[in-house]
């Protein structure tokens, strides 16, 4: 039992049984009636994960289990793939039943591998405050982005419908327009099937709208971004400098004390 345990609460090897199962679950795609042979296989990988958990809530307790957040997660994917193990029993779902769909959720369990990577928790603290530096100036770009999506949709919703046909079209054009994809386009098509004065100033349109949102507005929010990122990474090396500075001093007076 002991040796048991030990198995299901070593990462290496669930690591290497969810990269297996992972590539259960691709090779699955490519069957669209789902092999007997692969429903069985992914079935028991399924009841191996569940038994994981039960080892590790035994071993650890649940309170200590659950306040690990990839234990969270890892326990979240085997719910949502459990009813698919009722396949070991004869009782098949019809390929197009949601249960059946949601085991290919547990792919997701290779996020685990994340946890390997050195320093993911610092990497992660940054990206949580870079978020909160730029979450103001993404407001402001998304309230730009619909604000003048309503107005082209106005302008050239006739001349293109394709790219500004309604609102919700006009948004996914103008977005593209700002990540620099094929912005060129729109301005084409209007000119296509408008006017020469409709067409030039549809060029300068764009132009505009590609400056201010695309190199001004995008250019922003990576800078902001970026920076609090950075940011966060040279708090720590200040601290640890200040760490530092402080032994520093403490050998210094020692020294002076001995010289004394």
């Amino acid at each position: 039992m002991e040796s048991i345990r030990r198995i299901f609460t070593n990462d290496i090897i669930m690591l290497v049984l969810v990269l297996i199962n992972t590539g259960i679950i691709f090779i699955s795609g490519f069957m669209p009636n789902q092999g007997g042979i692969l429903l069985i296989v992914d079935s028991i990988f399924t009841l191996l994960f569940l038994f994981e958990a039960i080892v590790k809530i035994q071993v650890d307790g649940f309170s200590q289990y659950w306040a690990d957040g990839w234990n969270r997660f890892d326990f979240i994917l085997v719910l949502l793939a459990l009813p698919s193990c009722m396949n070991l029993f004869g009782v098949l779902f019809p390929a197009t039943s949601i249960l059946l769909s949601l085991r290919t959720m547990r792919a997701f369990k290779s996020f685990r591998l994340l946890q390997f990577i050195p320093n993911i928790d610092s990497l992660l603290n940054g990206i949580k405050l870079a978020f909160k530096a730029s979450f103001i100036v993404t407001i402001g770009l998304i309230v730009f982005l619909l604000v003048f999506s309503i107005i082209t949709t106005f302008l050239f919703g006739s001349s293109a419908p394709q790219f500004f046909g309604n609102p919700a079209l006009s948004v996914y054009s103008i977005f593209r327009l700002f990540t620099i994809e094929g912005w060129y386009d729109m301005p084409e098509a209007i000119a296509t099937n408008s006017g020469a004065t409709m067409a030039v100033f549809a060029r300068i349109y764009f132009s505009i709208l590609l400056f201010m949102g695309g190199i001004i507005g995008m250019s922003l929010v990576n800078s902001i971004f970026v920076d609090a990122m950075a940011a966060d990474n040279n708090d720590e090396v200040l601290e640890k400098l200040n760490q530092l500075e402080k032994k520093i001093d403490i050998m210094q007076r020692k020294e002076d004390k001995y010289d004394k």
